[in-house]
């Protein structure tokens, strides 16, 4: 009975003695505002950032180098970021998570930009999906120059497994998209779905384009993604200092989001009205 007694009190005093150091491992500070992706892989969003934080919110972004790029006020929802629109003002990811994987995607993101902000000189880069055999990379949308008054000239290019999808690159002159250099905040998005092979192109959550019988493939040589500018920022396959008609992009962006699934109508004119 003696021994009974001595082994249950040590045992109290054993386990009275581990509850107290799990309570103090869970009362010690968390760790420091690193930069982290605000949407882990695995679900159809592969990819999102929201740039709400002090720092840029997804998988270790980098900054361009010597440039004013900065988290601002008056996202159109939270805090947004605002580039420089110089070369060197881009924001570099190392990855899109697995989104290079897909084979129906979804590309959406919010830009504002006002007319005094508008190049007619160079091409302004918005999003880069890298290869390192592409000199276009995957996926790149970017605005042409051109000196019509508030109207965009957005093209589109992605690979199509060997070589070259430009059938969305014709939004130009009068095809190109009026009031977008307002000052206001503009949604665009690009769905494909691969089993059906239709692409369409979305302004502020209305359908603008749809094609079909395309064939758009990633070549599976994807390393980076470039935000605010060409794949050219980091020196894949070419580079900056020789291309000098490309800039980086000039204005505000905000939520973008990468799915691994062809978004239909109604969602991405969710996505539009409940401004994510």
């Amino acid at each position: 009975m003696r021994a009974y007694i001595i082994f249950r009190n040590v045992l109290l005093i054993t386990l009275t003695g581990l509850f107290l150091n799990s309570c103090q491992k869970f009362s010690q500070p968390p760790l420091g505002d690193y930069p982290k992706d605000a949407n882990p892989p695995g679900g159809p969003l592969k990819f999102n950032a929201a740039y709400d934080g002090s720092n840029v919110d997804s998988i270790r972004a980098n900054y361009g180098t010597n440039n004013n790029d900065s988290i601002v006020d008056g996202g159109v929802s939270g805090k947004c970021i605002q580039f420089d629109g110089t070369q060197n003002g881009f924001l570099n990811y190392p990855s899109a998570n697995d989104f290079a994987k897909s084979t129906s995607f979804t590309i959406s993101i919010w830009m504002n930009l006002t007319l005094a902000q508008k190049n007619n000189v160079n091409a302004t880069g918005v999003l880069a999906l890298s290869s390192t055999t592409n000199f276009w990379g995957n996926a790149t949308i970017y605005i042409d120059h051109n000196t019509t008054k508030d109207t965009m000239d957005l093209k589109f290019h992605f690979a199509n497994g060997t070589g070259d999808n430009w059938d969305f690159a014709g939004y130009a002159g009068a095809n190109g998209l009026t009031g977008m250099y307002n000052g206001q905040w503009h949604q665009i998005a690009f769905t494909y779905d691969s089993a059906t092979k239709i692409g369409t192109v979305y302004r502020d959550g209305v359908q603008f384009d749809k094609k079909t019988n395309e064939t758009i493939v990633f070549d599976g040589m994807a390393s980076q993604l470039v935000v605010g500018g060409f794949q050219e920022a980091v020196n894949l396959v070419s580079k900056y200092s020789d291309n000098t008609w490309m800039s980086g992009f000039p204005g505000k962006m905000d939520n973008i989001r990468l799915y691994g699934v062809a978004l239909s109508a109604t969602d991405v004119a969710s996505l539009y009205a409940n401004k994510q």
